[in-house]
């Protein structure tokens, strides 16, 4: 099925259906299509035309009911940068991990999916998509992303705390990052990361 979607150009196609679509059936549907193509990796290596669309969706934190959709984008953004370097510096020149970091402060209520899940997607894209690459840690770092990190590991439900706290064990084996985890103060109660 995967080389059939490839031999019509699927990915663009789909790209193109998510540009011009914008009733959440349809996005969605499309959506699906390409998490199950972007495991691919003759494909996967094709597929950088879709991040700028992905990363939009994964913005839109003001439509209601764009939970679920915006955690399948960040699921696919995770595949497509998992071991592909040029996916993981597109991401970094696209604003991705700022867009990253914002949706680890993710407060809203939103009845088309799981807060937990989606967090959970995004721990799981910042597994894949910025740490292991020196320059895109750096900039996690340089944009206050341990500070979230760990603004995050004290409010949120246990079962993300684990996974921000396997993110946090991996940024901290970057020797650049002990000077902002030294600094970090909470903010509700004073404590420090220590």
């Amino acid at each position: 099925m995967a080389e059939r979607i490839y031999q019509l150009n699927g990915h663009n196609l789909i790209g193109n259906f998510l540009k011009t679509y914008k009733d959440k059936p349809r996005v969605k549907a499309c959506m699906l299509c390409l998490q199950a193509i972007a495991p691919v990796d003759f494909i996967k290596q094709e597929m950088s035309s879709v991040m700028d669309i992905l990363l939009t969706i994964v913005s839109d934190s003001k439509s209601e009911g764009m939970l679920s959709i915006r955690e399948l984008a960040i699921s696919i953004i995770s595949t497509l940068c998992k071991d592909n370097r040029e996916h993981q510096k597109l991401l970094r020149r696209s604003n991705g991990i700022e867009c990253l970091i914002k949706n680890m402060q993710f407060t809203e209520v939103d009845q088309s999916g799981n807060g937990i899940t989606f967090l959970g997607a995004v721990m799981d894209c910042l597994s894949n998509a910025v740490f292991g690459n020196k320059r895109s840690e750096i900039h996690f770092l340089d944009v206050e992303g341990v500070y979230v990190l760990l603004d995050l590991m004290e409010t949120c439900e246990y079962t993300v705390k684990r996974l921000a706290c396997s993110c946090l064990c991996t940024i901290l084996e970057n020797a650049k990052s002990f000077s902002y985890f030294v600094e970090w103060n909470s903010k509700k109660t004073s404590i420090n990361a220590s």
